[in-house]
């Protein structure tokens, strides 16, 4: 199946789709980077976060540290260079999300302890900006005004007053810090727009807004009064044609809770499926050791062992029944305990590149590595599998 032959079958979708990822690991903004600002070569940079001098431990460690890689953005705004920012080339047309789709366009920030400043912040999706201009024309604007309020516009330039406005004040004191944080504008089929923070929701959300179509992502720092230093990481796209969950947000966790940061509750239908008896296993399950991305390879090549890797979205109900049917299964857990075990979740921005890389299209799905990371098997789930069946797509292991 090709690419695009993939893309015309709704029913091979059924996952997020990384449309855009720019995660500045090449240490300079990707090709097609559109500039916001007057002195972008003096406001927007990308700089190692190892060498950044006395930032507190939660900049980079704990999930943070995988998260945000080894570099990032930095912006600048005082109030002689007031606005500053950097949107992605790469546009995404709405009408492509058809009446159910959705389409996250999402940045990470570093938010500093409450008790320090913290300037008018927000992540974009606006309408391509005309060669040498230095502000978008029009845009959807989601972020936080100076410690103040959470908020939400659609700006329109040159218009005295936002078409849109909408804050939330109580937010805003909910969310921990210091720590980086994922901000979202979700567009829902035709109309309706969503705002997260981590999967947390303000007030203010949903929006019912259907002006700008054709839509890049973008980010902005704008400040009158007080010089500042922003961080911002992981600029992207995901989008999906069908009204899926969202993914989990790494960051949910800092929330306390449960931590999983669900931007929406799972419907019923897509609680874990109660298998038939008979297929339920009697007695305690083997326990499997699934392995992140880079553990796992490691240890693949250090013992010249297969690896076995996992493409999943941990909410969706075929990944569910999969699940259910490997731990009622001796003969599953027989097989995977042979092979290095690797589960990429294709809703993160990792697992999507992932899943791009090596072709993924239709989660579950399995995937066999030699040693060398060339591709030797592979399993897609269908609905009407057992075990056995979805085993008998690898041929004679």
């Amino acid at each position: 199946m090709t690419l695009i032959q993939a893309v015309l079958i709704p029913s091979a979708w059924t996952q997020y789709q990384l449309y855009r990822w720019a995660n500045f690991e090449e240490g300079k903004p990707q090709d097609g980077a559109v500039p916001i600002g007057e002195f972008f070569d003096t406001t927007v940079k990308v700089v190692e976060y190892a060498k950044i001098p006395n930032m507190p431990v939660e900049f980079h460690t704990g999930i943070a540290a995988s998260e945000t890689g080894k570099y990032g953005l930095w912006l600048k705004g005082d109030p002689a260079i007031w606005m500053a920012g950097l949107a992605d080339g790469v546009l995404l047309d709405r009408d492509k999300l058809g009446m159910s789709g959705r389409a996250l366009y999402q940045a990470d920030f570093y938010l500093p302890s409450s008790d320090q400043f913290l300037p008018s912040i927000a992540v974009l999706a606006m309408e391509p900006m005309a060669p040498g201009e230095k502000q978008p024309v029009s845009f959807y604007r989601f972020g936080l005004s100076k410690n103040v309020f959470l908020y939400f516009s659609h700006v329109v330039k040159d218009e005295e007053q936002a078409r849109i406005f909408k804050q939330d004040k109580a937010f805003l004191t909910k969310i921990p810090r210091p720590g980086w944080h994922r901000f979202a504008i979700v567009f829902e089929g035709v109309s309706t727009i969503r705002c997260y923070i981590d999967g947390q929701q303000p007030s203010f959300s949903p929006v019912e807004e259907s002006t700008l179509r054709k839509l890049q992502v973008g980010i902005m720092l704008a400040e009158k009064d007080a010089a500042y230093e922003c961080f911002v990481d992981n600029l992207s796209i995901q989008w999906t044609p069908e009204d899926a969950p969202l993914p989990e947000c790494p960051y949910a966790g800092s929330w306390g809770g449960s931590g999983t940061g669900s931007a929406t509750p799972a419907p019923p239908a897509q609680a874990t499926p109660q298998l038939p008896s008979d297929m339920v296993s009697t007695q305690r399950p083997a326990t499997l050791e699934w392995l992140d991305t880079n553990t796992g390879w490691q240890r693949a090549h250090a013992s010249n062992t297969e690896m076995l890797v996992y493409f999943m979205a941990p909410r969706i109900p075929a990944t569910q029944k999969l699940d259910g049917l490997i731990q009622s299964s001796s003969d599953a857990q027989a097989f995977l305990g042979k092979y290095i075990l690797v589960k990429i979740d294709v809703n993160q921005l990792e697992g999507g590149h992932l899943a791009k890389k090596f072709r993924i299209f239709k989660v579950p799905t399995m995937v066999i590595l030699n040693p060398k990371g060339d591709e030797i098997g592979k399993a897609i789930y269908r609905s009407t599998d057992d075990w056995n069946t979805f085993f008998a797509q690898f041929g004679q292991r």
